[in-house]
């Protein structure tokens, strides 16, 4: 057999071998997709349904009703209805949430009504928390404060006697990006029960200081 020859044998020889190694890698690359489909779809059916939306005549979503499930035999494991009330400016001013038991028995009831100032910034929350016999289990609020650009500089968070129940003191730079927060939470009877403060940088928390301790 001349050099020719033998040549011609190697070259098809490699030929076929490649030939066999991309129909293998094809066929394999074809059953990824589904079996990856299939997975994804098992997982999203046990877990949450798609959730059904009312809609105003603004587009503001007014309803949203959904169902979660159990990873074990997908039976019904809650129903959470939303519902929300719009300002003339498209602004939320009352979210309620309601979760009930598989067989439609109220679980609990959580309420947020919400108040903005003439910028339609919030300035106000106040969150309510019904029991599953519609009792009043819960009644805080929280008020917050801008700078001239629109950035949050404080929070504050209220006892149900109105007295504060934390504080959140910050400072973003002309773009927003927070400089430092201040953390201080009091206790029932108004005395301090930490008061922490975090320092940034742009690539995220520098240093934190227990206030507390200094004093």
């Amino acid at each position: 057999m001349n050099h020719y020859n033998i040549t011609n044998r190697i070259i098809n020889i490699c030929l076929i071998v490649l030939l066999a190694f991309v129909t293998i890698n094809c066929n394999n690359s074809k059953k990824e997709p589904s079996n990856k489909k299939q997975a994804t779809e098992q997982k999203a059916k046990t877990v949450r349904e798609e959730p059904k939306l009312v809609y105003d005549d603004r587009g503001n979503i007014i309803e949203r009703h959904s169902k979660s499930y159990s990873k074990r035999d997908e039976s019904v494991k809650s129903i959470e209805s939303y519902y929300y009330v719009y300002d003339e400016q498209n602004n939320v001013i009352d979210e309620t949430k309601e979760s009930y038991t598989p067989d439609k028995q109220l679980k609990y009831k959580n309420v947020n009504i919400y108040t903005y100032d003439d910028k339609n910034q919030k300035i106000e929350q106040h969150f309510y928390s019904y029991d599953s016999k519609d009792s009043l289990q819960r009644d805080t609020k929280t008020t917050m404060e801008y700078n001239d650009l629109g950035y949050s500089v404080k929070e504050q968070t209220y006892f149900e006697d109105g007295s504060i129940k934390g504080i959140i003191i910050r400072d973003p730079d002309e773009k927003g990006a927070l400089r430092s927060e201040e953390y201080i939470h009091y206790n029932p009877d108004g005395t301090k029960k930490d008061h922490k403060k975090y320092y940034y940088t742009e690539y995220g928390l520098g240093k934190t200081e227990d206030l507390m301790k200094k004093k």
